[in-house]
């Protein structure tokens, strides 16, 4: 099983889609307490490290793809300066680099991937919504890029898939993502790390 150290000069913390709509219109029931300790672990790292947050939105129909065939009224829900694309409040800092993204996989399409390249980045933590779509894709993608990745297994929530449960569907992922993609640790786990760093 993977243990990373943890560098602050190369190391991101990432947050995956903060937004109302998981748990808002999508119900995701561990959403709040999940930002919480996300939130928490944020605080104790940005004093020491960079931050960067993703944001799914669109400003035109034809950048939702194949997802509106499965949820049709998604380009209303996440367009660009609908109420249901904003982001958490109290998350976003001014110093913290926002990425726009139209996929779940945050390296597609956007500039993260030759961001972490010119800041020699080589380590990321992650947590966020949702635990099965946005994070594993982005956590897959940054693995198999020969990052290494930190999840905060109790920093990301799901919602219902299928005839999963919304736990089920998260401790499915989150096994998943243990077994071959991330170190899987708690935010409790995380803070106590950065403490010992300073």
């Amino acid at each position: 099983m993977a243990e990373y150290s943890i560098n602050p000069d190369q190391t991101l913390m990432l947050g995956v889609d903060w937004q109302l709509a998981f748990g808002g219109a999508i119900p995701v029931p561990g959403a709040t307490r999940a930002f919480e300790r996300f939130r928490s672990a944020l605080n104790h790292w940005r004093p020491i490290g960079r931050v960067a947050l993703t944001q799914h939105t669109y400003t035109n129909p034809t950048e939702v793809g194949r997802l509106a065939d499965f949820i049709p009224p998604v380009y209303e829900l996440l367009s660009e300066g609908s109420s249901d694309a904003q982001l958490y409040p109290g998350i976003y800092q001014d110093e913290d680099l926002l990425i726009s993204k139209t996929r779940f996989n945050a390296l597609i399409g956007t500039d993260l991937d030759k961001y972490l390249d010119e800041e020699n980045i080589d380590t990321v933590v992650v947590g966020g919504l949702t635990t099965p779509i946005c994070v594993q894709t982005t956590v897959d993608a940054l693995m198999m890029s020969d990052r290494k990745v930190i999840l905060l297994e109790d920093a990301c929530a799901s919602q219902a898939l299928g005839e999963l449960s919304p736990e089920e569907a998260h401790n499915s992922a989150i096994q998943r993502m243990g077994a071959l993609f991330a170190e899987v640790i708690s935010t409790a786990e995380f803070i106590d790390r950065i403490g010992r760093l300073k």
